[in-house]
C-alpha cells in the first residue's frame, strides 16, 4: 500500500497563498509594460504532444519576463520547492510543492491587445492542487481558490 500523505497545516496553506498572491503582483508588474506595445517581439516555440493547430505557439518578452520574475521569487524564498514552468521547463518535480506557472495563458489574445488572457498559477503539495490563481492583470481581477476554502 502506497504511504499516507500528509495534509500540510492551514498556517502553512496560508503563507503558501500569500505568497502566490506576491508571485502574481510581480508578474502583473512584468506584464503590464507589453500590453498593447506596437513593437512586441514575438517567437514561435514547438510544443510536441499537443495537436496539430496548437504545435506551434507563440512566446512573447512579456511571458518570459512575467515566469522569469515568479521562478525568481520562488528559488529566493523556497530554494527545495519544485517549479514547473511554461517557458523555462521544469525543476525538483519530486519536491513536496510543486509551483506550477503559466505567465500568460492566452498569448495569441494578448498579442492581439484582447484582455482575454490571464496569469496561471498552482501550488501542489505531494501533487495535489492545493493553491491556484487567476491573474488577469489588465482588468485587475483576480481569483484565488485554496483546497478547502469556500
Amino acid at each position: 500500500m502506497p504511504p499516507k500523505k500528509n495534509k500540510p497545516d492551514a498556517q502553512l496553506i496560508q503563507e503558501y497563498k500569500s505568497f502566490a498572491n506576491e508571485l502574481a503582483d510581480a508578474a502583473r508588474t512584468a506584464i503590464l509594460p507589453y500590453w498593447r506595445l506596437p513593437s512586441l517581439e514575438v517567437e514561435s516555440k514547438y510544443e510536441s504532444g499537443r495537436s496539430i493547430s496548437q504545435t506551434i505557439s507563440p512566446v512573447t518578452a512579456a511571458d518570459r519576463a512575467a515566469e522569469r520574475v515568479m521562478r525568481d521569487l520562488i528559488e529566493k524564498r523556497y530554494p527545495t520547492h519544485g517549479i514547473c514552468g511554461e517557458e523555462y521547463g521544469s525543476v525538483r518535480l519530486d519536491a513536496d510543492w510543486v509551483w506550477v506557472l503559466d505567465p500568460i495563458d492566452g498569448t495569441k489574445s494578448f498579442m492581439t491587445g484582447k484582455p482575454l488572457f490571464g496569469t496561471l498559477i498552482a501550488a501542489l503539495c505531494q501533487g495535489v492542487p492545493t493553491i491556484g490563481i487567476i491573474d488577469q492583470c489588465v482588468l485587475k481581477e483576480r481569483w484565488v481558490g485554496v483546497l478547502g476554502e469556500a
